[in-house]
């Protein structure tokens, strides 16, 4: 007699049972996540996925290629829209960062000074890499996932995806690009928004020290930027605020209006897609 083969199955439709999760703003989440002797494929549409396994996964390994066996301390990393496909071995347990590509790209011109167009995220399986494994291992699973902790796990999430972004295999450079703004221009319009975040900063004056049209200069902001104008000025608005609430000399509503937003409300907005939380948590966390 003919036996079937097993079913493969998409890897939200698995046996898998999530340990524990938590989203951190809009841009990034943790997922912590075990699972056994499944046939299955993965495809994020929406993120990138950085793979760890804790524990097991020595008999895991791709059927759609050639690949090695899983174990602990081994990493995959998914970029959006990869679909792979799965043979699981034992029990095994593994934590999962989710991140946005814009993101990662936010923190190459923030970090490096790089041109994000020049980040490139590749699909790589069961990987070695100590100083990713150390903050996984011993930072990302020791904290207790809750909200309380959500400012510390982003600091550390932003720490693994620049040992990434520092990793040249993993993040090879794309040549021979054009266009964005130049190193001048970039200075002299951050500036200006430094300068002026605390009232409404108009398209057609940051167009105006760029000396494009107001269309291009947005195209060329979201090449050197990896994020729109308004975004990136929401993106100061909320770290001043920050630095206000530590201070705690301010009621929350007089910081949303001194940082150039119309009210608490709009900046409450900001600061949970920002940061994943509100500000009177922020200021419960630091006052």
């Amino acid at each position: 007699m003919k036996t079937s083969s097993p079913k493969v199955l998409s890897f939200e439709q698995s046996e898998k049972v999530c340990v524990r999760q938590l989203s951190i703003g809009s841009n990034l989440s943790w997922a912590q996540y075990q699972n056994e002797k499944e046939r299955l494929f993965y495809n994020n549409s929406r993120q990138h996925t950085l793979s760890m396994y804790l524990a097991g996964g020595y008999e895991t390994h791709r059927t759609d290629m050639p690949s090695s066996l899983g174990g602990p301390g081994r990493f995959c990393l998914m970029p959006q829209d990869c679909e792979s496909h799965w043979q699981l071995g034992s029990t095994q347990q593994f934590m999962h960062l989710y991140f946005d590509d814009d993101y990662l790209k936010q923190l190459a011109v923030t970090v490096f000074d790089r041109d994000p167009r020049l980040i490139n995220v590749p699909e790589l399986t069961f990987f070695e890499n100590p100083t990713l494994e150390a903050l996984f291992r011993h930072q990302m699973a020791m904290i207790n996932w809750d909200p309380t902790s959500q400012l510390m796990m982003k600091q550390f999430s932003d720490c693994i995806l620049i040992s990434l972004l520092q990793s040249q295999q993993s993040m090879p450079n794309i040549t021979g690009l054009k266009g964005g703004l130049s190193p001048k221009i970039k200075r002299s319009v951050t500036d200006f928004m430094q300068a002026h975040f605390h009232r409404q900063v108009y398209l057609h004056e940051l167009a105006a020290l760029a000396q494009l049209s107001e269309y291009h200069f947005c195209r060329m902001f979201k090449h050197s930027f990896a994020t729109t104008p308004q975004a990136y000025l929401c993106q100061l608005r909320v770290q001043h605020a920050q630095a206000l609430i530590k201070a705690n000399t301010q009621k929350l509503s007089d910081i949303a209006l001194t940082c150039g937003f119309a009210n608490q409300s709009h900046m409450g907005r900001y600061f949970k897609q920002i940061l994943g939380l509100s500000p009177s948590a922020f200021k419960r966390l630091h006052v």
